[in-house]
């Protein structure tokens, strides 16, 4: 067989024989601590002007209360009505059963109206909110079978309650 060299086919550098380049090394990975002792150099030298960060913005959400008006809303006492629409309670015999279905309907009502609290605080704050005049106009328009929502003024023609009253 014939060298290539030898029969001047093809023409290929000696790379046996040559040094390879030299590269410096990386450099190691940024670290805080390698930022601060660079701005140390830096401040120490006076080549670098130290820029100062403003903080960063913090968005601050208004988190939901639950006061009187959240619990004279749609969702809050005057759901009360439709909440056991559907519950059938045993009677007599088995108090114990309906009143854990009783407290069970009024733990989804109460989250419903206001997750963030535990239902024994929920509790608290509504006895709380209790003595709050319109908590207690609504409850007693609750009572007395009264229009509380706007829906509750609309007649079952489809008319506004109010305005067939005007007519009269």
């Amino acid at each position: 067989m014939l060298e290539p060299q030898e029969d001047g086919l093809v023409d290929l550098p000696d790379y046996e024989h040559t040094e390879d380049e030299m590269f410096p090394a990386f450099p190691p990975p940024a670290s805080p601590e390698r930022r601060d002792e660079e701005a140390e150099r830096e401040e120490e030298s006076g080549s670098g002007v130290r820029v100062p960060v403003p903080p960063k913005r913090t968005v601050k959400r208004n988190l939901p209360k639950l006061d009187a008006q959240r619990l004279i809303s749609e969702r809050g006492l005057p759901a009360l009505r439709h909440v056991f629409d559907k519950t059938k309670f045993k009677g007599k015999g088995h108090e114990a059963e309906d009143l854990k279905t009783l407290i069970r309907h009024m733990e989804h009502w109460a989250h419903r109206l206001f997750p963030r609290l535990q239902f024994e605080d929920f509790i608290d704050r509504v006895e709380y909110l209790g003595n709050k005049k319109e908590v207690q106009t609504c409850l007693k328009r609750i009572r007395l079978d009264l229009p509380i929502l706007h829906d509750d003024f609309v007649g079952s023609n489809g008319r506004s309650l109010l305005l067939t009253q005007v007519e009269r």
